[in-house]
């Protein structure tokens, strides 16, 4: 009776250990998913992150075999839905939609009560929205030349908009202006929808915008003077470093799905694996062909990398800004 306890409690102790050292991660991996996985995403419903992020749930509810609940915590550059994500457990069923700058200029700009940089877990970049400098479509200015030609004729009395003082878009434009020698004045909006609306009410000449000027474009009410990217997402539009401005380029502000911090390797590598999966779904390519969005698909040590190198920019744009 003595040895056969001695036997149960030895058993124990190192089933114990097991489960402790991972072997009870592995055996809740072999379950996941068990019940609906929650993604807070951190812009207002209707809008391009919203749509892609309907399209990836729905191949991922397929591909899973469970429901996923898309939940609204707009805000704060998405820093909001990604404090809801940061201090959840770490088991794949709480996870957030935001967006690399959430990560690269946000903390510059608020005070959190995390990191986005240390306290989330990357699991995924989907596509990023296109960047342009954008004019009404019946402005006097064909090309980005002609615009810049403009505002140095008529110092002081240009205006532009962007959505946040320290996103990468208005920090560029104050470092053009900068490089140009051109007095000009960047205003702040709250959003692309007001953005959109200060350029074609005539407050401001003209909009840096991210996402938002595709559907204008296509509406023909707007014009992209300027592709901010490495490569032009509208036929005819030169891009940044087309025009002359070399290693200003933005290389990609995708939207991500993040995890809490401590998310067991074997639960990522299968949410990764589906991710993937989901971005063959016809369904989901034709939302992102639409939305004019640039398919990225990086994780790991790609994603990494590309998050260091926007770190790196707006770094560099920032310290330009204060001199």
């Amino acid at each position: 009776m003595f040895k056969q306890r001695i036997v149960r409690n030895c058993v124990f102790w190192v089933s114990l250990l097991v489960f402790l050292t991972g072997g009870g991660a592995m055996a809740h991996a072999d379950n996941f998913p068990s019940k609906p996985i929650k993604i807070y995403f951190g812009y207002k419903a209707g809008g391009s992150a919203h749509t892609s992020l309907q399209a990836m749930a729905r191949a991922l509810e397929t591909i899973l075999d469970t429901p996923i609940v898309l939940i609204e915590k707009s805000g704060a550059g998405a820093t909001i839905a990604g404090g809801h994500v940061a201090h959840a457990k770490p088991d794949g069923y709480t996870l957030g939609l935001i967006k690399s700058t959430t990560i690269t200029t946000a903390p510059h700009e608020l005070e959190l009560s995390y990191s986005p940089a240390d306290d989330l877990t990357h699991l995924f970049a989907y596509a990023g929205p296109p960047s342009a400098f954008t004019v009404k479509a019946d402005s006097p200015w064909k090309t980005w030349q002609e615009f810049i030609a403009y505002a140095k004729a008529a110092p002081g009395q240009v205006s532009w908009t962007a959505t946040a003082v320290t996103g990468t878009q208005y920090l560029l434009m104050q470092y053009i202006g900068k490089l140009e020698g051109i007095d000009w004045h960047g205003v702040p909006a709250k959003g692309g929808s007001e953005a959109m609306k200060l350029v074609l009410g005539g407050q401001v000449a003209g909009y840096a915008s991210s996402g938002s000027h595709v559907s204008h474009i296509n509406s023909g009410s707007a014009r992209a003077l300027l592709d901010f990217g490495t490569k032009s997402s509208l036929p005819g539009t030169p891009t940044i470093e087309e025009v002359g401005y070399k290693g200003l380029a933005i290389k990609g502000e995708p939207y991500i799905i993040v995890a809490p911090k401590g998310l067991p390797k074997e639960i990522s590598e299968k949410l990764i694996t589906a991710m993937l999966k989901a971005t063959q779904a016809p369904g989901y390519m034709n939302v992102i062909k639409k939305l004019n969005m640039q398919p990225m698909n990086l994780y790991g040590e790609d994603l990494e990398k590309t998050l260091s190198e926007g770190s790196g920019l707006v770094n560099m744009l920032l310290a330009s800004a204060k001199k």
